[in-house]
């Protein structure tokens, strides 16, 4: 009788085990940038996911760098949009976000606009489950943020 419940045992375990999530997170692969200015200053004009506010914070305070003697910078987060939908035996998730950055120098009286928007998606099929999608979200996150400092560097 001990060794059926410890083979019954045995294979509650390894079922337990195999709906641990195989999507690992993934980690941005931010750019640095450097702007000729003296004060830089991030504006979010609407309620972020906290993960992508987080990220965006991250992002601004250790990769976005000033080096100047005048101006400002202001960076803004104007629109986030993140839709899900369904997809044949799966699940799609799209998110885009648009920005606006405005460096300032008014000892030469010269205002900079750059604006622009970024994109990225994520899919899972097949079974999985609530946190493995979740995860997917997160990763698409962090691909946008990582996409949002490549397209700025390549735009300054």
């Amino acid at each position: 009788m001990s060794k059926f419940l410890l083979i019954l045992f045995s294979f509650f375990m390894v079922g337990c085990n195999a709906n641990e999530t195989l999507i690992d997170p993934l980690k941005p692969e931010l750019d640095t940038m450097y702007f000729d200015v003296v004060q830089k200053k991030l504006s979010i004009e609407q309620d972020l996911p906290d993960q992508v506010n987080i990220l965006v914070a991250k992002w601004f305070d250790e990769k976005v760098k000033i080096n100047g003697f005048d101006g400002d910078m202001t960076f803004t987060v104007t629109d986030y949009k993140q839709d899900i939908t369904q997809i044949i035996d799966g699940k799609r998730v799209d998110i885009s976000l648009s920005f606006k950055l405005r460096l300032r120098k008014p000892l030469l009286s010269k205002i900079k606009l750059i604006e622009g928007e970024v994109s990225s998606y994520g899919t899972l099929s097949g079974d999985f489950s609530l946190s493995e999608f979740d995860t997917v979200i997160q990763n698409t996150q962090s691909d946008l943020i990582s996409r949002l400092s490549r397209d700025l560097v390549s735009k300054i």
